[in-house]
């Protein structure tokens, strides 16, 4: 018996990192899990690791269109988790406008529209972990833009618990701190990124990156801590109380 034996879980961003492992988590523990993501090659793939019966809609996330129809195709919605998304870094001076309007179209907007759609499949008992960063409470260099993304993506789901506590819905924020094996461009040559996560390390108490796994773990307390709700849990190595 799993702790989430017969819970429908949908997860966006799910065939790559943190997603794929929340995904694996869930089915573990009994989920029924439809992943989502752009790309069919990584999707089958993460898919395979996953098994349990697990399947995938192909979706982009930016497009509403989209999203309306990955949850058209499941009958109702116990667990939402909204991962998709990726980042941009750079200089305030140097980054486009339409690189920071593209972000939030992805990851803001993204992750409203899935919640539009899942609320009406969900009953009494159900819930939705969203997901931003520690950039909402940390400041970092060359992320302004993500700053204030995650910020936003924060207010939006202590608003949701409120608003979805009468439908009996919990809504709560998962906030990853520096995590290895992603898909994130940190916006340096691929010889360099081993260095640059290092010195990121710099800044966290436990002097390493969190991995995916990390951040599933915390998701399935999210999933399951029927007295949680309106909560952004940094995981994040301790970043955030220094």
């Amino acid at each position: 018996m799993g702790a989430l034996d017969g819970k429908l879980a949908i997860i966006t961003g799910g065939s790559t990192g943190i997603g794929l492992a929340i995904a694996e988590r869930y089915a573990i523990e009994g989920a029924e899990v439809v992943i989502a993501g752009r790309n069919k090659g990584r999707m089958d793939e993460a898919l395979a690791r996953i098994g349990h019966g697990a399947r995938g809609v192909v979706t982009d996330v930016g497009d509403e269109a989209q999203v309306q129809r990955l949850i058209d195709s499941v009958p109702r919605v116990d667990l939402l988790v909204t991962c998709a998304g990726g980042a941009v870094f750079g200089p305030v001076e140097t980054v486009p406008m339409s690189a920071w309007r593209a972000l939030f179209n992805d990851r803001f907007f993204g992750q409203l529209s899935a919640c539009r759609y899942a609320v009406p499949k969900m009953a009494e008992g159900s819930a939705i972990v969203l997901c931003s960063g520690i950039a909402g409470h940390a400041a970092l260099a060359n992320y302004a833009g993500g700053a204030g993304l995650c910020g936003a993506i924060n207010a939006m789901g202590r608003s949701l618990a409120i608003e979805l506590a009468p439908k009996g819905i919990r809504v709560n924020v998962l906030s990853p701190g520096l995590t290895r094996d992603t898909a994130i461009d940190w916006g340096v040559p691929a010889s360099q990124v081993g260095a640059f996560l290092d010195t990121l390390a710099s800044n966290v108490p436990m002097k390493r990156p969190g991995v995916p796994r990390d951040m599933a773990d915390a998701a399935w307390f999210l999933a399951t801590c029927a007295y949680a709700t309106g909560m952004v849990l940094d995981v994040d190595g301790g970043w955030t109380a220094v």
